[in-house]
């Protein structure tokens, strides 16, 4: 694992959020896992923490998924 990634638990944990949120999040495209461990294990970018707080409070003002997702994507292209 590297000294850079995180596994879900560590996400979910700092991003106040469950494992779950973190594995639906991925499975919309909202967020993306870097790699797998040999065992399967999710690894993640520690600035994952970071976005989900933002999709949260995105969420908090009444914003779909579907146009956070666009947003994000929007912010990433440009």
């Amino acid at each position: 694992m590297s000294e850079n990634s995180l596994q879900i638990g560590e996400i979910s944990k700092q991003a106040d959020v469950s494992v779950d949120t973190v594995r639906y999040y991925e499975k919309r495209k909202l967020i993306q896992s870097v790699s797998r461990t040999y065992g399967g294990f999710r690894l993640f970018k520690p600035h994952t923490i970071e976005q989900i707080k933002f999709i949260k409070q995105a969420q908090e003002f009444g914003f779909s998924l579907d146009e956070i997702r666009r947003i994000i994507a929007d912010a990433q292209s440009g």
